[in-house]
């Protein structure tokens, strides 16, 4: 008689909905993994990015109500982020008898800071079969911030190494109706403070002396998009500075296939998938010495390191990318070490262990 499969009851705030299709899409694309794998995956999850007074509330006392239910139907619980959710996998999984494996991204171990938050998180924590932590680097945080689990796994969300492959760059160019040739740096993610928008557009500038017809795309949104826009007309490069705005996450194949670097320069970056997406279409990257990049991106080998608060440091390790660009498949060599397969297989074999205890 073969095993019964393993149950997995996959607990989110955040994944991808009609209103919001890129919402926690990593979390979707490991939970699919997994059922391919023949696991059973129940996904409790909130689908919105609504918020308000009324709705945070009562979305999370949905999600708390669902999470009750659904574990007694499980063998393990797999929660993401440390806060709120870690605490509504403890209730449910106490009650149910249930254990339970919070993955921690990055914005819950920047929120230990606060100490209501971090004693809200440090039972679940502690009481989990096991944490994990998408780095070392993000492990150490957490541990620096006094959060400290019996027990701490590391492993990412993984790349889509099917999707993302080296692939026809003057084919991608065309669809994306850009110029055949001109040198492209590509950056993917939020126009946010910590990615460092304006900062990667001053080190453009100066790649411009050097490389006079290259272009940059910041591929995404976010509360800087106004700044951007006017920092481009200021600089003067408001024609070859392109900002999509909110794309589909499919749509950022071809802007990696397109590109001839990808830069990462957040202030900090926990992980930074981007960067594995860009290493596994086989493009170098320029990514921050902040986080836990450096564990996934080989300084010298398939991309720079580079210290994001120096501008002129990003725009030689951009112009050492355009000029001598490492072997397309060593950079995807180095995204494959961190591919979804790979990952999932990290994540059920913790998962797996948590439903033995």
């Amino acid at each position: 008689m073969s095993a019964r499969p393993l149950r997995v009851m996959c607990l989110s705030n955040m994944y991808p909905g009609p209103g919001a299709p890129d919402y926690g899409a990593f979390i979707e694309r490991m939970c699919d993994a997994m059922e391919q794998r023949g696991v059973e995956v129940d996904r409790v999850v909130i689908r919105t990015r609504s918020s308000g007074r009324l709705r945070t509330p009562l979305k999370y006392a949905g999600l708390t109500a669902r999470a009750l239910a659904a574990s007694q139907r499980a063998d393990v619980i797999w929660a993401h982020y440390l806060f709120p959710t870690g605490l509504i996998a403890a209730i449910a999984g106490g009650l149910g008898r249930t254990p339970w494996v919070v993955t921690a991204h990055g914005g819950d171990v920047v929120n230990l800071s606060n100490g209501v938050v971090r004693r809200l998180s440090s039972a679940p924590a502690h009481s989990a079969a096991a944490v994990i932590a998408v780095s070392e680097w993000l492990a150490g945080r957490m541990y620096a911030e006094g959060l400290r689990p019996e027990r701490v796994e590391i492993a990412s969300m993984g790349v889509d190494a099917r999707r993302f492959a080296v692939g026809d760059r003057a084919g991608a160019r065309a669809r994306l109706g850009l110029p055949p040739d001109a040198p492209l740096v590509v950056a993917v993610g939020g126009l946010s403070e910590r990615k460092n928008p304006l900062g990667l557009m001053r080190a453009f500038g100066m790649l411009r002396e050097q490389v006079p017809d290259a272009r940059l795309a910041l591929v995404g949104s976010g509360p800087l998009a106004g700044a951007v826009d006017a920092q481009a007309r200021a600089m003067g490069l408001d024609d070859v500075i392109i900002r999509t705005g909110l794309v589909p996450n499919s749509a950022v194949t071809d802007w990696m296939t397109a590109c001839d670097v990808a830069a990462l320069v957040s202030l900090v970056e926990p992980l930074g998938v981007a960067a594995l997406e860009a290493m596994a279409s086989g493009r170098p990257v320029v990514g921050t010495e902040v986080g836990g990049l450096r564990e996934v991106v080989p300084d010298g080998v398939a991309g720079v390191i580079v210290d994001p608060g120096d501008d002129a440091a990003i725009a030689a390790g951009l112009a050492r990318m355009i000029s001598a660009p490492p072997d397309p498949m060593m950079c995807r060599d180095a995204a494959l070490v961190h591919s979804l397969d790979v990952e999932t297989d990290r994540v059920l074999g913790v998962l797996a262990t948590a439903a033995r205890r």
